[in-house]
């Protein structure tokens, strides 16, 4: 095997089990077999083809290690071990989300208690469910009688009750 082809195979190999450690959690051992295989590379193209080849290989491997690095983490989601790894995030529905919108909306006009303190977020209980809501105007103390008056967002707007 000639020398141009032993130095390739020991960059490539470099490369590779140095992408390989971004992969497969090996507590740095690929790290150190990757920059040795890389060193071996750089040392043998110093002795062999002399010191310009060797500048060469260094600045070539400070250039195409980070590269190689940040293509490997780029596209690191997409391969099967990533997805396994990291799945995508779930897309939610609303029943994901909390109490749905339609179900709010029935609770327009009518009567509970705030269960927390409402500054402005809190809960409530209407006839038994618990909901969260949106004080309007200023805060609302637990216990206090409410009205819902609209529907905001995922939350149901409500004022105090005055009596």
């Amino acid at each position: 095997m000639s020398e141009a082809m032993i130095l390739t195979v020991l960059y490539l190999a470099g490369i590779l089990v140095l992408v390989a450690e971004i992969f497969i959690p090996s507590h740095g051992i690929l790290t150190v077999v990757g920059i040795g295989l890389l060193v071996a590379g750089i040392v043998r193209t110093f002795m062999d083809f002399g010191r310009e080849a060797g500048v060469v290989a260094v600045l070539a491997c400070m250039i195409v290690v980070p590269c190689m690095a940040g293509v490997a983490i780029r596209y690191w989601h997409r391969t099967p071990f990533g997805r396994r790894i990291s799945p995508p995030n779930p897309v939610l529905s609303t029943a994901d989300v909390g109490v749905p919108v339609a179900d709010l909306e029935r609770l327009v006009g009518q009567t509970g208690k705030a269960v927390s303190t409402l500054r402005p977020v809190g809960v409530c209980d209407f006839g038994g469910q618990r909901v969260s809501c949106v004080a309007e105007l200023g805060m609302i103390a637990p216990g206090t009688t409410v009205q819902a008056v609209r529907v905001s967002g995922p939350n149901l707007a409500v004022i105090e009750k005055k009596t």
